[in-house]
């Protein structure tokens, strides 16, 4: 059956071609092979369409995976009866039977048919398809794809409120405490000299005062974090009001920003809790650490930067309200970042180390290690991701070296930063 069909389908397309009509047989040839690898068990090949039964499992999977596969050509649909083969034989006039009984069959949804994008190719659907029968199985067509989750509703905004300035003494009524807290902060003695109100990042108050107070009441603007009728974006645009300069011009886009993180995540305002920049946390580093825990536990390493020694900061290294490099880097390079303290690892060299040259990172974690140096891996195996080749197979072969003892390498390597001997090509000087 599989000769005759196959010889049927291709002078069915040579007939198509001759014709100059457009071929849309995807349907048939599916049928062919799916009867040629004995899908259509029980069937005689020269049956008649209506002969077959559509309660059928396998056979009601097949017509679901052709509909799936057919392609909707309206021309093929009026003119197919004349691009019929002649003599095509029993076994194509069934399937061809088959193929109108399943394309016209308009009842039956496609909620079950078989994704032949599941499968790398309509081949690999059948042989799937042809396994889960021969195990007496129902086919089932493969999972749905499960739809994206709905984006996060944005806040309601907040209804107008008509209101109008009172001036901070209305303030100071309930809130003395705040208002002494907030006198010892940089924001707080700009106020003492009158060059800034409660009002100018809260907003008017005056529908606040005569609705006797209370949290969020009056159109007030709070800053808190969970205030359902406040954006992020809309509470940061009060800060970059005034702060938008200076280390704030690469805000916009940044990393922090289009993750929705908020000044008053990082910042506090009313109280003075770290010696600069108004930090959630005294030690700036914890303030980072909220969401990089990551970080944290590099920090205790072995091996580390100078952190928790209070020697430097994250801002020593990063700028959090962006920039035009990578990772937040105050510095248009890793290297240059580095150099700011190893100036003598900058060079130039006559003899540089190429790997160095090129980024730190090749070979330090900057954030903390298990190994001394901050290295990524212990030597000699961090020399032998480049240097297979040098001194034998035996490089990295462990303890069993004498590469290995000691400063590994750099026992006769020792300028691995690069060399200004003129016999140090291979930085042994």
């Amino acid at each position: 059956m599989g000769h005759s069909v196959g010889t049927g389908i291709q002078r069915y397309q040579i007939v198509n071609v001759r014709a100059g009509g457009r071929i849309c047989c995807r349907s048939v040839i599916a049928l062919a092979w799916a009867a040629s690898l004995g899908l259509l068990v029980g069937l005689a090949p020269p049956a008649a369409a209506n002969e077959l039964s559509p309660s059928d499992p396998a056979l009601s999977g097949l017509r679901d995976f052709v509909q799936s596969i057919a392609v909707d050509d309206a021309s093929y649909t009026a003119n197919r009866a004349a691009d019929v083969p002649a003599g095509g034989g029993d076994a194509f006039t069934a399937l061809r039977d088959f193929t109108r009984i399943i394309e016209t069959e308009q009842s039956v949804t496609n909620s079950g048919t078989v994704k032949v994008a599941e499968a790398d190719n309509a081949f690999d659907a059948l042989r799937e398809f042809l396994q889960k029968g021969s195990a007496g199985d129902q086919p089932k067509s493969p999972k749905a794809i499960e739809p994206k989750p709905a984006a996060k509703a944005p806040k309601p905004a907040a209804p107008p409120i008509d209101a109008t300035y009172v001036g901070s003494k209305a303030c100071a009524g309930c809130h003395t405490a705040h208002i002494a807290a907030f006198s010892e902060t940089v924001m707080g003695k700009l106020s003492t000299q009158g060059k800034k109100q409660c009002e100018t990042c809260h907003g008017p108050g005056s529908a606040h005062v005569k609705a006797g107070g209370g949290r969020g009441v009056g159109g007030i603007i709070s800053f808190r974090i969970d205030d359902p009728t406040r954006t992020t974006k809309e509470n940061n645009a009060i800060c970059l009001g005034c702060h938008e300069r200076g280390d704030r011009t690469y805000w916009s886009g940044s990393v922090h920003e289009t993750r929705d993180v908020a000044c008053a995540n990082c910042h506090i305002v009313m109280k003075r809790v770290s010696a600069k920049f108004n930090l959630k946390t005294v030690f700036e580093p914890d303030t980072c650490f909220q969401c990089h825990k990551d970080r944290r536990a590099q920090m205790f390493r072995s091996s580390h930067m100078p952190l928790r020694e209070g020697k430097i900061v994250c801002s020593d290294c990063h700028n959090p309200h962006g920039s035009f490099t990578e990772a937040l880097l105050r510095t248009n390079t890793i290297n240059e970042n580095c150099y700011k303290c190893h100036a003598e690892k900058r060079g130039p060299y006559l003899f540089e180390h190429m790997p160095v040259r090129e980024n730190c990172v090749n070979c330090h974690d900057p954030h903390g290690s298990v190994n001394e140096y901050m290295l990524k891996i212990s030597r000699p195996r961090l020399c032998a991701e480049c240097h297979t080749f040098d001194h034998g197979p035996q490089i990295a072969n462990g303890p069993l070296v004498v590469q290995a003892f000691g400063r590994a390498c750099q026992n006769c390597h020792t300028q691995v930063h690069g060399s200004n001997s003129p016999s140090g090509a291979l930085l042994l000087r």
